[in-house]
């Protein structure tokens, strides 16, 4: 579900406090930081509670290690010859 306000955004991160219990949580929390963080001021007050950006931050960074997704990753040439990269004959 795509967030559209930050009232949205919110109530779905506040359904998701308990993000370390399940994969699908987490993504759910990430996915509202993130729409939180993208569409902030610098500080946000509600009515009793502010939203401190610095600290969303930090949780977010928490969730992408919980779920992976700041692991490193291999990238580039497959060292495989002749799978990704055939070995050509030379012509002579």
């Amino acid at each position: 579900m795509a967030l559209a306000t930050i009232a949205a955004a919110l109530a779905q991160y506040n359904a998701n406090l308990n993000w370390h219990q399940s994969q699908a949580g987490a993504e759910s929390a990430l996915e509202a930081i993130r729409f939180l963080l993208a569409n902030r001021g610098q500080r946000r007050m509600d009515q009793q509670s502010s939203i401190d950006f610095e600290s969303l931050e930090k949780t977010a960074l928490k969730i992408e290690t919980f779920i992976g997704a700041n692991a490193p990753r291999a990238f580039g040439r497959s060292r495989r010859v002749g799978v990704a990269w055939p070995r050509r004959e030379s012509v002579g």
